[in-house]
């Protein structure tokens, strides 16, 4: 149940991304379609990985210490960004619209979220290895 909560996630993740951050990043209408593939396309590999080790766990367990680590190089990647914008980023959310608030908001949102969601995956991991080792 909890790998298909993942993917889930991850899927809503990633349409989150592509539509509502990728799009802020050009105000042209031309340019959002390309900015939206430019910025959420990597993060696409997420609901795959997630849905496969659904699909079958046995088969495609190597792979989950792929999408471990992908999750920790992006909890890392945001909060290095929040934390190196975190003035701009203030003064950003507090004098915008709505739209804006919603969107600085929501970055450190999902680095949180992909933590939560990265803690049931090592700590399976991690008993795997000393299950293996037992043995």
């Amino acid at each position: 149940m909890l790998r298909f909560i993942t993917f889930l996630y991850d899927g809503s993740r990633f349409f989150l991304l592509f539509f509502l951050l990728a799009g802020t990043q050009f105000n042209t209408k031309d340019n959002y379609f390309a900015s939206g593939l430019l910025y959420a396309a990597p993060f696409a590999l997420f609901p795959l990985m997630a849905f496969f080790l659904w699909l079958d766990n046995k088969r495609y367990r190597p792979f989950a210490w792929l999408y471990a680590s992908g999750k920790a190089i992006s909890i890392c990647a945001i909060v290095v960004c929040v934390v190196s914008g975190i003035d701009g980023f203030i003064a950003e959310a507090l004098l915008s619209d709505a739209k804006s608030i919603f969107t600085n908001l929501l970055v450190p949102f999902l680095a949180l979220a992909d933590f939560i969601f990265l803690i049931p995956v090592i700590v399976s991991l991690k008993n795997e290895i000393a299950l293996k080792n037992e043995d």
